[in-house]
């Protein structure tokens, strides 16, 4: 604002960092506030959130083929250079075969696997809740809580046997859960 000719020139308060208005005012700023994310969701492979194993017995279609379940899909997604060994995996039908069935196929493991399996695991998982719309309302409900796989075997895909594992599987979720939110999903 400018003032009448000959009025005295008054400088613009200065700009304050927090730590300058805490120590001015003895008061502390206020922080945002975090949304509550309530306590961690638990899943394993019973119970009402079983279907976030990605070895349920939930189909997922890809590419206009059916596969018995999503572990199927990531499994066969090891061998895109080779799409016999691909339909060998899509084609067996109990999940407890398709493991070693895809071990022995070792030699033929695409070359980043080591650096693409996450993101594809996260990718057919999302794949899967898309196709399952029971499936996706429960994940929703997981509102913004963590999501923990809890399985005690387990310390990379879950929290292992002492609670601080990896859990890359319910971190997956989480980020499923992320997307479809972002796309509208309720």
């Amino acid at each position: 604002m400018t003032g009448r000719p000959g009025d005295p020139v008054v400088p613009a308060p200065p700009v304050l960092t927090d730590a300058q208005r805490t120590a001015n005012s003895g008061v502390p700023p206020q922080a945002m506030p975090v949304p509550d994310r309530g306590p961690p969701v638990k899943f394993d492979h019973t119970g009402e959130l079983s279907g976030f194993v990605n070895h349920s017995q939930h189909r997922v279609m890809y590419k206009n083929k059916m596969y018995p379940t999503a572990m199927h899909l990531l499994e066969a997604m090891k061998f895109t250079e080779h799409p016999k060994l691909q339909e060998r995996i899509r084609k067996c039908t109990d999940v407890g075969d398709m493991y070693p069935l895809s071990a022995s196929f070792q030699d033929h493991v695409r070359p980043d696997w080591g650096q693409v399996f996450l993101r594809t695991m996260e990718d057919v998982l999302y794949i899967k809740f898309k196709q399952h719309p029971s499936l996706r309302t429960l994940l929703l409900r997981t509102g913004l809580a963590d999501i923990v796989y809890a399985d005690a075997n387990d310390a990379y895909w879950g929290h292992g046997p002492s609670g601080d594992g990896a859990n890359e599987l319910g971190k997956a979720l989480i980020r499923v859960r992320d997307r479809l939110r972002a796309e509208g999903e309720r």
